[in-house]
């Protein structure tokens, strides 16, 4: 990846020059220019993702720059550096786009600080303005994802799709199954062909056999017409057999004989039909452990399992949910018609730390819900769901045997509440500023130092959000 490319404007020198040594050192691209105008001259011409200027300069102010900003680069992330560090110009300034706020003079340490937290802010733009314009993946029917291990199945899916191989999918329940199977499909030349898909799971076993095979008028009670099966409907195309391991011995002898003569009888029919398809399998239950069980047969085991992709749980590649949450949020706003276009970075940090028992499938309920609860538009943390937000605190507090220790049970009780509550009240207040101090500050009605204090007492960071 090529370095990130940052821009000072100060019309002092010694600014620029300091602030390129500090920058540069800290692994980034750095140019400088002496006014606004020189500037926007140099943004013109170069690409840039963030932009430190000085409030006051003689040519063009760092207001005047921060509102160009706003209208022609929205993209890049700006900071502000200045002596002179009043409410009303942080205000100001924060409204007109810049992100963070470092006054004059700073130490190297808190200059890189502020700069890592501007660069993860510029990624998430990226991140997310690709995951808009559909450049992730899109070939792979909204498959998403960077992670490594995600880009192991894209690899998997390269070289198996243009074969008629079978393929076997495991994975969890909720982490994309079935779309990895469409995207399989979408990459063959049988893609013209349709792909049909059955849940194994979905069907009771007595009606598994009609709907896999198709049944003649009269097979059985009910049966008033002819009616084709799954694997007459994907003749030349595509059959996928999702959560294979619920199917009962019974079916899955019939599967088998399929499997191996390549045609198959109707319900109450005594025609065999051939039947050209192309067979994908996915499986969250272990297969081999069901084999040894004796509820799923040896010989159908081997059959499916040729060509195995491994689908990684969600909490497994948590770089991809900034995009995931994105992708989620653009077709929240298509269905709804909500203008929610923004996710906090508070919100973004408790996705990333969250579990995800139901992976990819929770994360879109997860937004839904939350673009539901949602007024304005940026996801805040009050817009998520208890689930992903609560955090968890020391278990059972033992009871005392006598009165002196039940007083110093609620002393220390009473004590240890108001420091959880006063913990909390910090961080709820950094998360809903994108952990931007000066903001979180601003918000809550504190002084920057005296909220400062407050986070040095609970041992909160703000470069370091753990």
């Amino acid at each position: 990846m090529d370095k990130p490319r940052a821009l000072v404007v100060d019309d002092e020198l010694s600014i620029c020059k300091g602030s390129e040594k500090i920058l540069t050192r800290e692994g980034y691209e750095v140019r400088y220019a002496l006014s606004g105008r020189e500037a926007l001259s140099l943004l013109a011409q170069e690409p840039f993702d963030l932009l430190f200027t000085d409030l006051k300069m003689a040519e063009m102010s760092g207001m005047e720059l921060l509102e160009t900003l706003r209208i022609r680069y929205p993209d890049i992330v700006p900071v502000v550096i200045t002596g002179y560090a009043t409410v009303p110009s942080v205000v100001e300034s924060m409204k007109l786009g810049a992100y963070d706020f470092l006054p004059k003079p700073f130490t190297p340490d808190e200059m890189a600080a502020v700069a890592r937290k501007a660069w993860e802010k510029r990624q998430l733009i990226l991140e997310a303005r690709a995951a808009a314009d559909g450049e992730r993946l899109s070939e792979y029917a909204g498959l998403i994802g960077k992670a490594p291990k995600m880009q192991e199945v894209y690899r998997l899916i390269r070289k198996v799709a243009p074969t008629p191989t079978t393929v076997l999918i495991i994975g969890e329940s909720g982490t994309g199954k079935e779309l990895v199977a469409r995207a399989i499909h979408a990459l063959s030349p049988r893609k013209e062909k349709p792909l049909v898909a059955i849940n194994c799971a979905a069907i009771p076993d007595t009606l598994l056999a009609a709907e896999l095979f198709g049944q003649e008028k009269g097979a059985f009670t009910g049966a008033v017409s002819e009616k084709k099966g799954r694997f007459e409907l994907a003749d030349g195309g595509t059959l996928f057999f999702d959560e294979i391991g619920e199917m009962k011995p019974a079916t899955q002898v019939d599967l088998l004989r399929v499997l191996q003569e390549k045609a198959f009888r109707r319900l109450g029919g005594a025609k065999l039909i051939p039947v050209d398809v192309r067979l994908v399998f996915a499986t969250h239950r272990d297969l081999e452990k069901l084999v040894a069980e004796g509820s799923f047969r040896e010989d159908l085991y081997y059959r499916l399992y040729v060509f195995p992709i491994h689908l990684p749980p969600l909490r497994e590649r948590k770089e991809d949910v900034p995009l995931l949450a994105y992708h989620f949020l653009n077709k929240m706003m298509e269905r709804s018609g909500k203008k929610v276009s923004e996710i906090s970075e508070g919100v973004l940090r408790l996705l990333g730390e969250y579990h995800w028992p139901g992976n990819v499938r929770q994360l879109e309920n997860v937004i839904e819900q939350s673009v539901i609860s949602c007024e304005g538009d940026i996801l805040e943390p009050r817009h998520l769901p208890p689930a992903v937000t609560k955090r968890e605190f020391p278990g059972d507090i033992p009871i005392p045997r006598t009165n002196r220790e039940f007083v110093a049970l609620k002393r220390t009780i009473r004590e240890k509440a108001v420091a959880d509550l006063e913990k909390e009240f910090v961080l709820e207040a950094l998360e809903r500023n994108s952990w931007n101090v000066t903001r979180a500050a601003l918000d809550v009605g504190m002084q920057r130092p005296n909220f400062q204090a407050l986070m040095r007492k609970h041992e909160i960071r703000s470069d370091k959000k753990d």
